[in-house]
């Protein structure tokens, strides 16, 4: 038997951040979704996508539907969701 040892010391991530943009109304903005698909909450994600285009009327709408329940939504994809949209709402697990 042996026993690792590993060097703990790492670089830590550089964020980047966004300067944050106001809304006055959310009716007619460009809207975007994150939502994991999990089956627990498919019907009531459905549910809400529908009552907010109705009642919020969205210029256009974007989603990042995770293929996989357990994994990270790709920065890439969550990134092009990001210029793509004036909000969006991040769902469960997401």
């Amino acid at each position: 038997m042996s026993i690792q040892l590993f060097d703990p010391v790492f670089d830590v991530e550089v964020v980047q951040q966004h300067v944050e943009r106001g809304l006055e109304s959310l009716h007619g903005k460009k809207i975007g979704y994150v939502f994991n698909q999990h089956v627990s909450a498919l019907a009531f994600w459905k549910s809400l996508e529908q009552e907010i285009e109705n009642k919020l009327k969205p210029a256009s709408v974007h989603r990042v539907y995770k293929s996989n329940t357990w994994a990270s939504a790709p920065k890439a994809d969550v990134e092009e969701l990001r210029k793509q949209t004036d909000f969006a709402l991040i769902g469960v697990g997401a």
